[in-house]
């Protein structure tokens, strides 16, 4: 077919024939899809076994209630995520079977401390479940840091979990946080999202966003605190102060579309940098919407279509 005949004066006849060179035919070659490995599991200890498996992309909480043991005594039901997760090299989604399904069930106990992302934990999503029944630490039920000699955690995702049905400490006072934002080496836990928060209080919990420690808050302290945070969706109820920022190395604080009710301060605002408060609301506080020591408006706070009351 890619035959032509042509003039030819040496050849018989005086004509031959010209074969056109066809270039071969290319088939492109499609780009594999990734297969993307799924696994279900039905235990704290098969959890993080998964969770160290840095072939894993995605953890299936079975639903149902899954008693922990309070996370800084690092035993085999603890959820600490530490230095066994932070040599993964890809992402993970660990979630519950459905939103709501699966709840971490403190047992009682009189220190609650129901997850610790700590020792450079990083690129990880949590998804859909609810910690209860635990009188909560001082530094939290979930926390970010708190060692100045550990790498901070980063890139760490929170959605639709929840927090409630907590117990008094022992002594009836309100110690304890819901969430914990604290300090680690250099620079600092960073790039954190929850989105899609619930703190349900009756009396057990003095704040519900906490952040404090750093090297600039005196007594001896040391380590930076958080950079890069976004909070959204978050909906507070009954907490004393709900929202206290209170570290000098805090840098860049997003807390947006969320609502704070009856809570004795709604915000409270002394140490910080870049903080902003978007679509904030919160109503029936005891004492007020918002305060800090600065003012009504201090510089660092940045407050838009907000109404604290």
């Amino acid at each position: 077919g890619n035959a032509t005949v042509i003039a030819d004066t040496s050849a018989s006849g005086g004509q031959s024939v010209r074969f056109a060179v066809s270039a071969p035919t290319t088939v492109p070659t499609s780009t594999p899809t990734p297969t993307l490995k799924t696994v279900t599991v039905s235990s704290i200890v098969a959890l993080k076994t998964a969770l160290a498996d840095n072939t894993v992309d995605e953890i299936v909480v079975a639903n149902g209630t899954y008693h922990i043991s309070t996370a800084g005594s690092q035993t085999s039901d603890s959820l600490w995520i530490g230095s066994a997760y932070a040599s993964r090299t890809r992402p993970i989604l660990v979630r519950a079977q459905t939103i709501g399904g699966v709840t971490f069930d403190g047992g009682g106990a009189t220190s609650f401390g129901g997850i610790s992302f700590e020792q450079g934990a990083h690129d990880q999503t949590w998804q859909g479940f609810k910690w209860t029944n635990g009188a909560p630490m001082e530094s939290g039920v979930i926390v970010y840091g708190g060692y100045s000699g550990y790498a901070p955690p980063h890139h760490i995702t929170l959605r639709n979990i929840e927090i409630s049905g907590l117990k008094l400490a022992a002594d009836g006072l309100r110690h304890g946080h819901a969430i914990y934002f604290s300090k680690a080496a250099s620079p600092g836990p960073h790039d954190l999202l929850i989105d899609g928060l619930t703190v349900v209080d009756t009396g057990q919990i003095k704040a519900a966003l906490h952040f404090y420690h750093d090297y600039l808050s005196g007594a001896g302290d040391d380590g930076y605190n958080t950079q890069n945070v976004t909070i959204r969706n978050a909906h507070i109820s009954g907490t004393d102060q709900s929202v206290m920022i209170w570290a000098r190395t805090i840098n860049n604080l997003l807390i947006e579309d969320s609502t704070i009710t009856g809570a004795s301060i709604a915000v409270r605002y002394e140490y910080g940098n870049g903080i902003t408060l978007r679509r904030v609301t919160s109503t029936g506080s005891k004492q007020l919407g918002f305060y800090s020591s600065l003012g009504s408006s201090p510089p660092q706070v940045t407050f838009i279509d907000t109404n604290l009351k």
